[in-house]
């Protein structure tokens, strides 16, 4: 299909637009979080998205800013990281295909509490915030699953940034 696509072009961009649409529609059938929609519903979602393509480094989210919106990661790896006040990064988590990002400032409307960084050459799927207000309207059952993902990561990012770490000198061995 290589050497195909090669020698004409217009084939390589049929069998590419091909591959994404089927990567999209099976990305948006298989979504926890857009599991709840009906079929018809998600591909009108997908009319909403905006991709955004990252390198590895880049960041999809920056910790203490307000996210642009949802982002549904299409293809690709990132990483979840939080700052604690001391400066040292935690990893909280390793997202890939299927897994939302930015739910925690755009739902719980305040800052992010992490960073989100591309592990590798990455394609994210954005829900913008005023686009999102509209899709919830007509899916509250959608507004209801990110919530619950939301507060789910956030008690989490809390619990784990706000343990204090143990030093060697405080443990007593018996």
């Amino acid at each position: 299909l290589e050497a195909v696509a090669q020698g004409e072009p217009a084939i390589g961009r049929a069998l590419s637009a091909f591959c994404e649409a089927r990567m999209l529609a099976n990305l948006l059938r298989h979504s926890p979080i857009l599991s709840s929609l009906p079929p018809p519903q998600r591909s009108a979602l997908l009319a909403r998205l905006e991709r955004r393509s990252l390198d590895r480094g880049d960041a999809l989210v920056r910790q203490g800013q307000d996210s642009d919106g949802v982002y549904l990661i299409a293809s690709g790896q990132v990483q979840v990281r939080a700052r604690e006040q001391s400066g040292e990064e935690l990893v909280l988590a390793q997202l890939g295909a299927g897994d939302m990002v930015g739910e925690i400032s755009l739902v719980l409307r305040r800052p992010a509490s992490a960073d989100v960084l591309a592990l590798s050459p990455t394609i994210a799927l954005l829900l913008r915030r005023d686009a999102f207000q509209e899709v919830v309207r007509e899916h509250p059952t959608l507004l209801r699953d990110l919530y619950e993902l939301a507060v789910k990561r956030d008690e989490e990012t809390r619990s784990v940034v706000a343990q204090p770490a143990l030093d060697a000198s405080d443990l007593v061995i018996v």
